[in-house]
C-alpha cells in the first residue's frame, strides 16, 4: 500500500503518494480507498460506464480525488473523517429521466448503520479485511438485501456479513426513487489508524 503510514494521513491534510493509472471509475475509487484508508460510498449506477483519470505524485487526499474524478461529472464529499460520498456535480435539468443519488446525509447514516451492524460480531468486525458491498434500501430506511462483490477470503465470514447485514435499521430515509443499489466499500487498516469499532473516532 502506497499510503503514508501516519495516523495523520487518515485526516485528509497530509499529503499522499498516489499511483493510479486511468481505468474504470469504480476499480479506480477502490484503489483510493485502499491507498488512503477512507470508506467510499456511492450509488452503483453513477460510476457505470465512467473512466477516471490518472493520478501519480503526492496529493491530498480531496486533491488527488478531485483529480481522479476529473471529466467524470462527479464529485467527493467528505462525511467522516474517514468516509467520502461521491455525487453528481450537477443537478440534472427538470424533465430528465435523472438518477436519483443518495445525499451525503443518507450515506452517513448509511456508513454508521452498517458499520454498527458489523462490530456487533467478532468475524465481521472491520479493519482486517477488504470487501465491497451492494446494498438495496427499502423506503423505510430498512436494509432489504446485501450483495458481496468478491469475497473477502474467508466463506464464514462471507456467510457473516451477510446475515449481520440483514434488515438494518438506517436512522435517514432514503431519497425517494433512489437508484439501488448503493456500493459501500470496506478497506483494511493498518495498526496505525483508527479501528472502525472504537467506538469514537
Amino acid at each position: 500500500m502506497l499510503a503514508q503510514p501516519r495516523n495523520e494521513a487518515t485526516q485528509g491534510g497530509e499529503e499522499v503518494v498516489f499511483d493510479i493509472p486511468s481505468q474504470p471509475l469504480a476499480a479506480a475509487l477502490s484503489a483510493y480507498g485502499a491507498i488512503t484508508g477512507v470508506q467510499v460510498l456511492y450509488e452503483t449506477a453513477l460510476a457505470a460506464g465512467k473512466t477516471s483519470a490518472a493520478i501519480k505524485g503526492s496529493f491530498a487526499q480531496e486533491s488527488a480525488l478531485r483529480v481522479l474524478l476529473a471529466g467524470t461529472g462527479l464529485v467527493g464529499r467528505r462525511t467522516d473523517v474517514d468516509a467520502i460520498t461521491i455525487a453528481p456535480a450537477l443537478r440534472e435539468q427538470p424533465g430528465s429521466a435523472a438518477l436519483v443519488a443518495p445525499d451525503a446525509r443518507f450515506l452517513g447514516a448509511l456508513q454508521t448503520g452498517v458499520l454498527g451492524a458489523l462490530c456487533g460480531n467478532t468475524d465481521t468486525q472491520p479493519g482486517g479485511y477488504r470487501m465491497a458491498l451492494q446494498l438495496w434500501i427499502t423506503p423505510a430506511g430498512v436494509l432489504q438485501r446485501a450483495s458481496l462483490l468478491g469475497s473477502t477470503g474467508n466463506a464464514h465470514r462471507d456467510e457473516a456479513l451477510i446475515a449481520q447485514l440483514q434488515n438494518v435499521r438506517i436512522a435517514v430515509f432514503p431519497p425517494a426513487g433512489m437508484t439501488q443499489p448503493v456500493t459501500l466499500t470496506i478497506v483494511p487498516r493498518s495498526p496505525l489508524q483508527s479501528p472502525e469499532c472504537s467506538g469514537g473516532r
